[in-house]
């Protein structure tokens, strides 16, 4: 019997330092960043309240639209819906940008005036930020009907040329982005999502500038 109750507390020793070197990998698996796609294509939605490149709006508004999004070739293609806040100005726009060529190119949907502009800024990657830390997991749905988010939050980064901090989340499941938001006191806050996300781009045809540009 004692060398029953001694073999049984044995075991019972082993499967805790069992559970608790799961739990230490588990951890070190959740802060160590994962790798995200490189090239994707999906639907975003964004809203920024103080300013717009292409426009220099300082009323508030709301993009929503079609978004590819490339980091080997460092390119982003965008056909999107601008709506001011009051919803009657509503315009379309086609925005391509080549950060190899330093260029980006703005289609007006509706006119078919195309607009170039130089790129002065990098490229913003939505890959996890190089100093971010991980803060936790986000759960949604209601099992078995649910998925896990990882969350990524940044002190230290830099946004139009200014101090920012980035608050990032992704799926646990794939790496896929879920959000990407900054925070600066000399931009205020962008708020930007992303949504049907499949790898790859269906049309290459895409990083091809409009003849309107030409």
């Amino acid at each position: 019997a004692l060398r029953s109750r001694v073999v049984l507390q044995h075991t019972v020793m082993n499967s805790q330092v069992l559970l608790v070197l799961v739990a230490l990998a588990a951890l070190a698996s959740a802060q160590t960043p994962c790798s995200m796609p490189q090239v994707w294509e999906g639907r975003i939605f964004s809203f920024d309240p103080n300013e717009r490149r292409y426009h220099n709006r300082s009323s508030e508004f709301r993009v929503s639209g079609r978004y590819a999004y490339d980091g080997h070739r460092q390119r982003k293609w965008r056909l999107e819906e601008l709506s001011t806040d009051d919803g009657n100005n509503t315009e379309v726009l086609e925005i391509l940008e080549l950060h190899e060529e330093r260029k980006a190119y703005v289609t007006e949907r509706s006119t078919r005036k195309c607009t170039i502009y130089n790129l002065s800024h990098p490229f913003r990657h939505h890959d996890i930020s190089k100093n971010a830390t991980f803060v936790g997991y986000e759960t949604y749905g209601i099992y078995p009907h649910q998925y896990q988010l990882s969350q990524w939050f940044d002190d230290n980064y830099n946004y139009e040329f200014a101090p920012a901090t980035r608050y990032q989340t992704f799926t646990t499941d794939g790496c896929i982005p879920v959000r990407d938001d900054k925070d600066g006191s000399s931009f205020g806050f962008v708020y930007e999502e992303f949504s049907d996300i499949v790898e790859g781009v269906t049309d290459p045809n895409i990083w091809i500038p409009n003849p309107e540009c030409s």
